[in-house]
């Protein structure tokens, strides 16, 4: 007895479903995406043309021109923010994020800066608004 074996070539080719493509885009969309986004009190923040997202935000300290602070939403004075942030230092990797109002005179921006280096912290992240052109 002789078995008959043939070869045929399929034609036609195989289509992915269009619900499978838009199914993985989406789940690639998700892995990509940067979640990042600021919550917390509204301050007025200062424009810059070259403004961009940082996302590596431990402490937030927002200052307002009336001369109030907030440490993570939280109000509080000048000489206990220089204790909390002494208290929670824990390595030169740590950011602060700081947001201080358009109209905040430079110098007490400047002497916050110098209260949050002088706590051990080395990144300061100073949030702007991006101007419009």
């Amino acid at each position: 007895m002789k078995i008959k074996l043939s070869k045929k070539k399929i034609s036609s080719t195989m289509l992915i479903s269009m619900t499978d493509v838009v199914f993985l885009l989406i789940i690639f969309l998700l892995i990509v995406s940067n979640f990042s986004s600021q919550t917390g009190l509204p301050v007025k923040l200062p424009g810059s043309k070259t403004a961009g997202r940082h996302s590596m935000q431990n402490i937030s300290i927002s200052y307002f021109a009336d001369n109030r602070i907030f440490y993570n939403d939280e109000a509080i004075s000048l000489e206990q923010l220089e204790i909390r942030l002494s208290a929670d230092y824990q390595n030169p990797e740590q950011v602060v994020r700081l947001s201080a109002e358009d109209n905040l005179p430079l110098q007490k921006l400047i002497d916050l800066m110098d209260i949050i280096r002088a706590s051990g912290f080395e990144k300061i992240f100073v949030a702007t608004e991006v101007k419009g052109s």
